[in-house]
């Protein structure tokens, strides 16, 4: 009985709100015909009734009705979660792709700062070698026009010597020692210029390390 009333009320509201057509006041059936008609308007909420109970053709239909109801629900409602999930996958990508593409570029400008700084030292050092081969070469053509000079007159002075001692004994091997002492001190003094530019070129090399790695 619970069952049944919400539909009986249902039924018979629905059948309440079915137009009549009664006949004009004015003839004699018409109470006979107002009669006949609430007769047919139970009749009609009784079979109304009769067809939504269960077991019935009509409460089947209902019942079929409500399974694809349900059934369309959960496609719309499949279909909705479908396209939330790629809606999400799409926002993930997009922002994979604009990390990676930030990522890049941070790299890329990275990668510039250190080949700016690679080609600096590269520069600073090339100045430095060249600073050091001018200073070098400066030094030995110093070094080459003294000895010139030193020579000249060394051998001004033995010519001078050989003119006025001639047959003196003593005088030759005198001024064999100072060709030879000559020598010997032209010598020295390249070995001790070869020395000096070795050692500033050691000191220049050190302190480029020692001033890279501090940087």
């Amino acid at each position: 009985m619970d069952y049944e009333s919400p539909w009986q009320e249902i039924l018979l509201e629905a059948s309440l709100a079915l137009p009549v057509q009664l006949p004009p006041p004015g003839f004699e059936v018409y109470k006979e015909a107002e009669s006949d008609q609430k007769a047919w308007r139970n009749q009609q909420a009784f079979d109304h009734f009769s067809a939504a109970r269960p077991g019935s053709s009509r409460s089947s239909n209902i019942a079929e009705t409500d399974k694809k109801g349900q059934e369309m629900e959960a496609a719309i409602d499949q279909v909705a979660r479908k396209r939330m999930n790629d809606r999400t996958y799409r926002e993930r990508c997009k922002k994979n792709k604009m990390e990676t593409e930030r990522n890049l570029e941070l790299l890329s400008k990275e990668n510039d700062r250190l080949k700016g700084e690679n080609a600096s030292l590269k520069r600073k050092q090339h100045d430095k070698q060249n600073t050091l081969v001018e200073v070098l070469s400066e030094r030995l053509a110093g070094a080459k026009d003294g000895d010139l000079q030193r020579e000249n007159t060394q051998l001004k002075s033995n010519i001078a010597l050989l003119r006025s001692q001639v047959n003196d004994r003593n005088n030759l091997d005198k001024l064999q020692l100072q060709e030879k002492n000559a020598q010997l001190e032209h010598e020295k003094r390249s070995l001790e210029m070869i020395v000096q530019a070795l050692c500033e070129k050691i000191s220049n090399e050190k302190g480029a390390d020692e001033g890279d790695l501090a940087g």
